[in-house]
Formats: C-alpha cells, sequence, structure tokens
C-alpha cells in the first residue's frame, strides 16, 4: 500500500506547487500578514538576528526554518557555481515556498497520524486512510495560507510531529519537537500538555490496571467512560494506601514526561520574562474569556465535516427525547454565555477583507435573535464531536476538550485559524470506512477551496484610503 500513498503525494505534491506558482504570478507581492513576515525573514537570511518588528507577535521559529532550509540551498548554489544573492535567495516566491514544503510534510504527517489511531482497528482500510488524510490536508484555512508567508503550516507541522512522535512513544524526540512548535507559535504550548497529559495519564491508567488486577479490586472493569473513571477513581484511592507505589508512579510520570516538564519550565521562564505570552505589539492580543468561541468552533467542525455529521442526525434526536430537561438546562446556559459573553474584536467588525466580517455582519448582526437561534447548532456540534472522540482512548477524551478550551476560550478575535489544529486531531478520531461519506467530503473541500482562491486571486477591490493597492478576499 505504500506506493499508493506515495503516488497520492507525488499528486498532492504537483496541485499544491501549480497552485503555489498561480497564486506568486497573480500576488507577487507581499500581502496582508507578509508585510511583516517576509522583511523579518530576509533580515535573518542577511544575518541580522537582533533586529526586530514590533507588529510581529510570535517567535521566530518561521523565519528559523526558513533561514535553515534556504541557506543550504544558497551554499549549493554556490558550489555548483550558480551566483544567487541573499537578496534572490529570501525572496517572496522563495520564502512562500516553505510553506509548500511544509504543506507536503503535513500530508505526510496526516497519513501517519491517521495510521497510529486506526492502523490496527479491525477493517481498516489503507486506501480509505490516505484519502481520509489528504482530504484533511485540504481543510481550506490550512490550505489557503499555505501559499502564503504565515506562520500556519509550519506551526501545524510542529505540532503534528510532535504528536506523531508521542503516539510513536519517542516522547524525548516529541518534547523537542514541541519546543520547536512554541517557537512557531506561544499558543502550541496547549499541544505539548496534550502530548504530556496522554503519556501521564496513560501511564498511570496502567499501573492502576495492574494494582486492580492484583488486588482484584474492583472485580470488573466496565466498558462505559463513566464506568472506567469511575473504576479509575477507586483504584487511585486504594493506591494512595500505599505511599511507595504512589512515590514509584511519580517517578516513572517525571522520568517519561521530563522533556515536556522541560518544555514547560522553559515557557514558564519565557513568560515570566517577557511579562506575557505575546512578543511585540500587545495590544490587539490581549487573553479573555470568551466562551461563545467554542460554539462557533462546533459549528466550523460540523459544517466541514458534515458528511459524518448526518449520520449523527438520528441518535442526536434520541439524546434530545430522552434528556429534554437536561438539556434545557444547557440553553438556558448557552443563552446566558451568549447574551453576556458575545464579544467582536474591533478586527472583525472593521476589516472587510475576512469572511469573518461578513458573516459577522450579515449572519450575527442581521438581528439579535440570530445568535440564540444558533443554539441548536452549537448543540448538535458538540453532539456530533463527542460522536466523533466515542472511541478514542480515555485519556484524550479527557484531555483534549481541556486543551481546545485553553486554546480557544482566551482568543477575543473569531479567527478561523485558530480552529486548524482543534479541528485536525478531532477530525482524525473519525476512522475512515465509508468511500461516500469521503467523496462527499473530498468534493466540498474541493469547491471551498476552488471558490475561496477564485475570490483572492481574480476578485480584488479597492480601499478609498488605499486607491493604490488591491485589497483580497481570504479567511
Amino acid at each position: 500500500m505504500f506506493p499508493k500513498f506515495l503516488i497520492s503525494l507525488a499528486m498532492y505534491s504537483v496541485m499544491v506547487g501549480v497552485v503555489g506558482d498561480m497564486v506568486t504570478k497573480v500576488v507577487p507581492d507581499p500581502y496582508m500578514d507578509e508585510i511583516f513576515h517576509i522583511p523579518q525573514a530576509q533580515k535573518y537570511c542577511a544575518g541580522n538576528f537582533t533586529s526586530w518588528d514590533p507588529k510581529i507577535t510570535t517567535l521566530p521559529g518561521l523565519y528559523l526554518f526558513s533561514v535553515g532550509l534556504l541557506e543550504p540551498a544558497h551554499k549549493l548554489s554556490s558550489a555548483l557555481g550558480l551566483e544567487i544573492s541573499k537578496e534572490q535567495l529570501c525572496s517572496t516566491a522563495n520564502l512562500r515556498s516553505i510553506n509548500l514544503v511544509m504543506a507536503i510534510i503535513n500530508a505526510v504527517l496526516l497519513h501517519t497520524l491517521t495510521s497510529h489511531i486506526h492502523g490496527m482497528k479491525e477493517n481498516y482500510s489503507e486506501v480509505l486512510g490516505i484519502w481520509s488524510s489528504f482530504n484533511t490536508s485540504l481543510l481550506p484555512v490550512l490550505f489557503m495560507f499555505t501559499f502564503l508567508y504565515y506562520t500556519d503550516p509550519v506551526s501545524t507541522a510542529m505540532v503534528l510531529l510532535t504528536y506523531c512522535l508521542h503516539l510513536s512513544g519517542q516522547d524525548w524526540l516529541a518534547a523537542f519537537a514541541g519546543f520547536l512548535s512554541v517557537l512557531c507559535r506561544q499558543t502550541n504550548i496547549v499541544w505539548v500538555f496534550l502530548a504530556a497529559g496522554e503519556t501521564a495519564g496513560e501511564l498511570v491508567i496502567s499501573e492502576v490496571r495492574v494494582h486492580q488486577a492484583r488486588t482484584k479490586h474492583p472485580p470488573t472493569l466496565s466498558l462505559t467512560m463513566g464506568g472506567q473513571l469511575w473504576e479509575l477513581g477507586v483504584g487511585l484511592v486504594d493506591l494512595a494506601r500505599y505511599p511507595w507505589r504512589i512515590m514509584r508512579i511519580l517517578g516513572l510520570v517525571v522520568v517519561s514526561c521530563g522533556g515536556y516538564l522541560l518544555v514547560g519550565v522553559a515557557f514558564l521562564a519565557f513568560v515570566h520574562l517577557n511579562q506575557g505570552i505575546v512578543v511585540g505589539d500587545r495590544s490587539a492580543h490581549t487573553a479573555t474569556v470568551h466562551l461563545v468561541q467554542l460554539g462557533y468552533f462546533a459549528a466550523f467542525f460540523t459544517g466541514l465535516t458534515l458528511p459524518f455529521a448526518v449520520k449523527n442526525i438520528r441518535d442526536f434526536f434520541a439524546f434530545v427525547k430522552n434528556n429534554y430537561g437536561r438539556l434545557l438546562i444547557v440553553v438556558m446556559v448557552m443563552a446566558m454565555a451568549i447574551q453576556f459573553n458575545t464579544m467582536a474584536h474591533p478586527y472583525l467588525l472593521a476589516d472587510n477583507r475576512h469572511y469573518t466580517f461578513y458573516i459577522w455582519r450579515k449572519v450575527f448582526m442581521r438581528h439579535w435573535l440570530i445568535k440564540f437561534l444558533l443554539i441548536p447548532v452549537y448543540i448538535f456540534g458538540f453532539f456530533h464531536i463527542c460522536k466523533c472522540l466515542v472511541k478514542s482512548d480515555i485519556v484524550f477524551k479527557l484531555v483534549l476538550p481541556f486543551c481546545v478550551v485553553l486554546s480557544l476560550v482566551p482568543q477575543l478575535l473569531l479567527e478561523f485559524r485558530y480552529f486548524i489544529l482543534p479541528y485536525i486531531l478531532i477530525r482524525a478520531q473519525i476512522k475512515p470506512t465509508c468511500w461516500k461519506s469521503l467523496a462527499i467530503e473530498t468534493a466540498m473541500m474541493v469547491c471551498v477551496n476552488v471558490a475561496t482562491l477564485y475570490l483572492f486571486l481574480y476578485k480584488p477591490f479597492h480601499w478609498e484610503q488605499e486607491p493604490e493597492s488591491l485589497q483580497r478576499f481570504m479567511w
């Protein structure tokens, strides 16, 4: 089956290269955030590592990766007698090509992730697994920024590498990859915590299971999540009677998670010295408590996994019927959160180059009731996510929601790029078994990507205050 993946990867690489060339030809100059990223990378290419644009709010991982990849190419070209200046080496096109490479790496990592999660399961199809992985690589938000010099592709690659190494049992290497991911984007510390939490949790559960088997208390292991949690709790309480065993477990956790602990300590030291997570201009990136972001993500995830979500509609209606009273309480709590916790970042209200601007203006601001009428969509979205996770490992089901909350709730701005990693990690839990669902998903992803790239490339517009510059629609 390996040649099938290589053939698929080659086709995907050609497609990415063709689209990347098209984007660079139509939009040759730095656009949007590239006006900050590209000059900063060019300073690094020139050997200037002390100058920093205060408008940049992330650590310099993207620029370090760029120099690390382009500098060997420059030395090789010089050895071959080709005279290429540093300016030519770190041109806009060449810097954008870094993310084309990262897109291919992401496709490989997504296939690796799918194989790790589902490869040993009964009736797993390698062909459907490959198909599912490439569908995920076509996630519209990530796909568009593949062709621009943004942090998202390299940031995603480092997090996926971290998680794949963790699933392979290479936790110290995973911690190093996690450190690199934080260099690309500070908030990736959340996904380092996910790997660490899974490592520690699985080790503790293993020790509790051994203790339960030894003492035969409890005598049976429940298959439900609630039952498993109860029995694990009982096992931990029983273990607490043996302090030396608790110390042994703690020692094992420290050894297994030592790399993650070092990354965490380094991150805390950075936050202390920097007096915050954000570097550079912090005015537009203040942390808050924005609970409604979870609803937005649930709707986003459900919309992009619609071929799988429709299969859960019947179960959802049965769930509503059996839990009507509890759901009324949930609806009331969500209504209060929406009423008192709906926030709009100034960028969301002012920048008409982003699709979120139009979603907010044309949907949420059309009538004050709209935001409340979306509550059933959010609830179904949460239900669908839970169904996607139902066969996942218990530690993953416990730690992932916590990480998603840490990743999304502090964000004031409604920005779909924040949803990329939560989407990928949950989407990867869906076992690829139905070719029809995958085909519909492919059609959806391709249609959205074609439409958004067409608008970006061929439907520019002008701002009155900047008549000489073209503005373009994007995520």
